[in-house]
């Protein structure tokens, strides 16, 4: 599929970011990470999470990622009974990371160093199920090229499930943007024509500032999510909103009382 040349542009920017970030990542993570993967098996697949994939059917079934990252998530799934699993990523670091991750582990997964809109024609039709998770379509400047290659990894049949950060919270500042004691308010217009540019970079466990490696990310509608599932194929199924957030972006508005929508799971099927 060919992406627009800016938009390539900005996907090599967000590529060099995500590379940069990772070392910071492993020096504050990896060791943990691995630790709990080897003695709480399935620990990053919360019950809303697990209730998605077990609705899709887990035994005898290949699992696949797109945005895979450290591997963690694809790993925990791996341990909830899949019999093998595949995980994309445009970052060489992190596919590294998952890799290590992995090894030692009573599991069998690949990990697939690639941009997303060039997966190898080699792993066309290779999952029974294959998911995405927060912080995934963020980077993805076409939604419709997106899921046509999950339509493309996934068999006929298949399930494509996600379980993404809900958009309305990308109107609000993330924790790494906040300075000390600044309100919790509406920031980023809902529709927006143009990637932002973040200089506050990827280390959100830290919030630690560094580098410069400058990131852009993409707001999508929930609209144009949803109809560019469908026009690539999928039935949607299951659709579901929650109050809560699990991953680590914002955890200030996820303290207040009264909150927007903060997270979304969809489960269509495959044509």
């Amino acid at each position: 599929m060919d992406t627009p040349r800016s938009h390539q542009e900005l996907i090599d920017q967000n590529r060099r970011a995500w590379n940069e970030v990772a070392p910071r990542h492993a020096a504050q993570n990896l060791e943990r990470t691995r630790h709990i993967l080897r003695t709480s098996p399935a620990y990053y697949i919360d019950s809303k999470f697990r209730s998605c994939l077990e609705s899709a059917g887990v035994p005898e079934k290949t699992v696949a990622q797109f945005n895979c990252n450290n591997g963690r998530e694809l790993i925990s799934a791996l341990q909830l009974g899949y019999d093998k699993g595949y995980g994309f990523d445009f970052s060489a670091e992190f596919i590294h990371q998952a890799r290590d991750l992995a090894s030692g582990l009573d599991v069998i997964a690949e990990f697939i160093e690639t941009d997303i809109y060039a997966i190898p024609a080699e792993y066309q039709g290779i999952a029974d199920v294959l998911f995405l998770t927060a912080g995934a379509l963020c980077w993805m400047p076409s939604l419709r090229d997106y899921f046509a290659a999950a339509h493309n990894v996934l068999r006929p049949g298949g399930s494509l499930i996600l379980y993404e950060t809900h958009p309305f919270l990308e109107m609000f500042k993330p924790d790494r943007e906040l300075d000390g004691g600044e309100p919790l308010e509406l920031t980023y217009p809902y529709f927006m024509e143009e990637p932002v540019a973040w200089g506050a970079g990827l280390d959100y466990y830290s919030g630690t500032k560094y580098g410069n490696e400058v990131v852009y990310w993409y707001h999508h509608t929930l609209s144009s999510i949803m109809q560019s599932v469908i026009d690539s194929g999928f039935v949607i199924q299951e659709f579901s909103e929650f109050g809560h957030d699990e991953s680590v972006g914002y955890n200030e508005l996820a303290k207040q009382p009264i909150r927007p929508p903060m997270r979304i799971a969809l489960r269509g099927s495959r044509s």
